[in-house]
C-alpha cells in the first residue's frame, strides 16, 4: 500500500527541472492535493508570504544559495519540513536544523512521503 499524503499542501523547493517535476507528481499521486513548485529561495519566500502549507520539502542547495532561509521562514510559521540533498553525508546542516531529517537523491516516492508523513505526525 502506498504511503498517503491526504489532501495535504506541499511547498516543494527544486532548482532541477526533472525532479521537481517527477516529485510534484509523486505527491499528487499520494493524495497531495496543492504542491507548488519554486526553483529558488526567494521564489520560496514570496511564496510564502501568502501560501502557508502543511509540509515542505527543500532542496538544500539550490540555484541561488542553501535553503536555510527558507527553513527559517518555514520555522518561524510552524510548518514541519524535510532537506533534500544529493551531496550525501558532506552536506553541512547548521546545528540548528540537524534535527530536520534528510532525504538522500535520488530518493523513491515511498521514503518522500513516508518522511514527510513522519514529521506532519510529531507537528501535530
Amino acid at each position: 500500500m502506498k504511503a498517503s499524503l491526504d489532501a495535504k499542501s506541499i511547498l516543494l523547493a527544486e532548482d532541477q527541472f526533472l525532479i521537481a517535476m517527477d516529485t510534484e507528481h509523486a505527491l499528487q499521486e499520494r493524495g497531495a492535493t496543492d504542491v507548488r513548485v519554486v526553483p529558488s529561495i526567494r521564489d520560496a519566500l514570496r511564496l510564502l508570504t501568502d501560501f502557508r502549507p502543511d509540509a515542505a520539502v527543500l532542496d538544500f542547495s539550490l540555484a541561488d544559495g542553501t535553503a536555510i532561509e527558507v527553513a527559517a521562514a518555514l520555522t518561524a510559521l510552524q510548518v514541519p519540513f524535510v532537506f533534500a540533498t544529493g551531496y550525501g553525508d558532506s552536506v553541512a546542516i547548521p546545528a540548528p536544523y540537524r534535527h530536520v531529517p534528510v532525504v538522500r537523491k535520488p530518493y523513491s516516492a515511498e521514503d518522500l512521503v513516508s518522511t514527510l508523513n513522519a514529521v506532519l505526525r510529531r507537528s501535530v
